[in-house]
């Protein structure tokens, strides 16, 4: 009989590709997790990984077999939180990952609450960009993340949360400080101070109506260094809107915020979790617990397409 500790070796080293790294990801020895190995391949009578190179290289079986093993240890681990939920859904620890855009503004405002009414809850909260959360999404290394909802995918299931507005932040010494407004077509090759790639408000702002950055040789690593920049009067930046809610709160008062019209921009944010995933009453009471904080978005505001 095969052991799902030993098939969870196998899926940590074609995940990360490094026996040392494998080891203390399984909280084993490295020598122990290469006999394990070992044992793994003579059990099947096949050869999994390559031996004699300083890269771990698996075989055309040994792949196959590390694809199916992380389907069955993924399997395991759901059938062990299903009949835990089962007896208590919300309490214990919830691995809640969230989208580094969203990620502070959204726990400073509905963090006390969530704790209020889930207080046996216990939220480990990760900040990851898009394509790493969907990965350890995934994986299971996460149960639930908060992000900007991709397109559809199979395995995954998602609740929408809330339309959250973009807005146009400048300093009030640039060109547009004056504006009203500003539409989605006086945009369209605007130099903007953006978020570096991998970050997915950055690909929403060239999707908007193909923005280009201000400076090729800087890309911002979070929001609040694009705003120190545009409030020390460096361009302007694509604004969500519990981030300019926070920066007001705060006493941001060097930036000026400009609604993008015709049409209303905004982003579609949302739960995402595994489609056979015990969590979902947690989606569920994250949602109930976040969403009447949560600003009321105008008529009229129109998604953000992102391709993901």
């Amino acid at each position: 009989m095969l052991s799902l500790k030993d098939l969870s070796y196998l899926t940590a080293l074609d995940e990360l590709r490094h026996f040392g790294k494998a080891a203390a990801a399984c909280y084993v020895s490295q020598p122990t997790l290469s006999g394990q190995l070992k044992k793994l391949e003579h059990q099947l009578g096949v050869t999994l990984i390559e031996r004699g190179s300083k890269k771990v290289i698996f075989t055309h079986v040994g792949l196959e077999i590390a694809q199916r093993a992380k389907a069955m240890v993924l399997q395991a681990h759901e059938m062990e939180e299903l009949a835990r939920a089962s007896k208590a859904p919300l309490t214990g620890r919830l691995k809640l990952a969230i989208i580094p855009s969203l990620a502070p503004y959204l726990m400073a405002k509905t963090g006390s609450t969530v704790n209020m009414l889930l207080p046996e809850l216990n939220i480990e909260l990760h900040e990851l960009e898009t394509h790493e959360l969907l990965r350890q999404l995934r994986n299971g290394d996460i149960d639930i993340g908060i992000l900007v909802l991709p397109q559809a995918r199979a395995g995954l299931r998602s609740l929408s949360l809330w339309q959250e507005k973009l807005w146009l932040g400048v300093g009030h010494n640039h060109e547009w400080a004056q504006k009203t407004q500003v539409t989605r077509a006086e945009l369209a090759g605007a130099d903007l101070i953006l978020l570096k790639e991998g970050h997915c408000l950055a690909d929403q702002a060239q999707q908007l109506c193909q923005i280009k950055s201000k400076s090729q040789a800087f890309r911002g690593a979070s929001l609040e260094t694009l705003r120190y920049m545009v409030s020390a009067g460096n361009g302007a930046t694509l604004v969500p809107q519990l981030s300019m809610e926070a920066w007001i709160a705060h006493g941001e008062d060097n930036i000026a915020y400009i609604p993008i019209t015709e049409p209303k921009q905004a982003r579609e944010l949302g739960f995402l979790a595994r489609s056979g995933s015990a969590y979902w009453p947690c989606v569920e009471a994250l949602h109930k617990a976040m969403v009447g904080i949560l600003p009321d978005v105008s008529e009229g505001t129109q998604n953000v397409p992102l391709v993901l």
